[in-house]
């Protein structure tokens, strides 16, 4: 018995499979019009990002500087040091500074199209929360290194935000922390490229769902269909009756000279 339910998996896969292989045309056309989908969308519906980073060390002595005696107990203080600061760092008053800092670099119309800002008798003010949600600070591979990155539609504008975050970073958290120091590692460059849309995962990803949509709607309509159109049709409904014979589809023959 167990035998014959087997038996009846396999035949039905291999049905699906003739299946899908004669339907071959539709999903591959299906799958060619979700990747033109996933490419315009990409293209089209998608900003263009621009991500910049720069890196400040964290030494959890007072010296800017690693000292040639530096233990191993030294840099596990400066790697829990650099938790600590980068709370810190996330606060509202950093973001505060940077708001007045971007504010006397670029005008504040032309920041309304990145951020979110408000006027007060006249004087403009970046919200904290705009520029935090475009930032992201967080220790590089549990060292004793912190990362800030800053991704906005403009190149240099990201640029600018970790310029001024690292710039911040020394003064400020010497004088909350009190203790340790920090040293920017190289500068923030401009980006000459887009981070994002990957516009290749993103066609990639509308072809897999054309061809998965495709395949779903065929298999699911022949499910559906309950016709009978032949007579091993007839004998998978009807397995107790007889079939005395079969008219032939006289219309599926070429005809013979």
């Amino acid at each position: 018995m167990e035998q014959r339910k087997n038996q009846e998996i396999e035949i039905n896969l291999g049905e699906i499979f003739y299946l899908l292989l004669s339907k071959l045309h539709i999903i591959i056309l299906t799958g060619v019009i979700g990747m033109f989908c996933g490419y315009a969308f990409a293209k089209l519906a998608l900003p263009i990002k621009y991500t910049s980073s720069i890196s400040i060390f964290v030494n959890s002595s007072a010296s800017d500087t690693v000292t040639e005696n530096a233990n191993q107990s030294d840099l596990t203080a400066a790697q829990s040091l650099a938790e600590t600061y980068i709370v810190i760092l996330d606060d509202d008053v950093v973001y505060d500074e940077v708001s007045e800092m971007l504010l006397e670099a670029y005008n504040a119309s032309d920041l309304e199209k990145y951020f979110s800002i408000t006027y007060s008798n006249g004087t403009a003010s970046i919200k904290a929360d705009s520029i935090r949600s475009l930032v992201e600070i967080a220790v590089v591979n549990e060292t004793e290194v912190i990362s800030i990155t800053a991704t906005t539609e403009n190149a240099q504008l990201s640029a600018d935000i970790c310029t001024y975050i690292a710039s911040i970073a020394p003064e400020l958290l010497t004088r909350v922390a009190k203790a340790g120091s920090v040293e920017s590692i190289g500068t923030a460059k401009v980006p000459t490229s887009p981070s994002s849309p990957d516009v290749g995962k993103i066609t990639l990803i509308g072809l897999m769902l054309g061809l998965l949509a495709a395949i779903c709607v065929i298999i699911i309509q022949d499910l559906v269909d309950n016709r009978i159109k032949t007579a091993i049709d007839f004998k998978k409904n009807f397995d107790d009756i007889p079939v005395l014979g079969e008219i032939p589809d006289l219309y599926s023959n070429k005809e013979v000279d």
